[in-house]
């Protein structure tokens, strides 16, 4: 199961759907063209890096990585106090721990990306 566990998540790094490649691409260059910074959510327990590779150019965009932290906070607490299903088969629906998680990892990556303020408030 590990093995093929993993050979499917090679596999999502691989591939992309054109549709969605561009998709990606045209919000991020309609925001660039505003003045917007794009920010943009790993699920948990997933790489950065495959939302990385949708883009051309990563440059300007503020990537939040929840791979690291779910990881842990599974190992901690337990899959069933981050997630009330597995609906996407390594992740599911957040719970309110997992949520709150979530929350606060998006807003401490903003605060540091766009406003260097995170380290002060700690």
């Amino acid at each position: 199961a590990n093995e093929y566990f993993q050979k499917a998540g090679s596999l999502r790094l691989e591939y992309y759907n054109p549709k969605t490649r561009q998709n990606y691409q045209r919000i991020k260059d309609i925001l660039t063209q505003r003045g917007i910074t794009l920010v943009c959510v790993q699920y948990p327990m997933r790489s950065i890096g495959s939302l990385k590779k949708l883009f051309q150019d990563t440059k300007g965009i503020i990537f939040v990585d929840n791979e690291k932290i779910f990881k842990e906070a599974v190992r901690k607490f337990s899959y069933e106090e981050c997630f009330t299903d597995r609906f996407a088969g390594e992740f599911g629906h957040c719970t309110s721990r997992g949520n709150r998680l979530l929350a606060e990892n998006i807003a401490k990556v903003i605060l540091k990306e766009c406003f260097n303020k995170y380290s002060k408030l700690r």
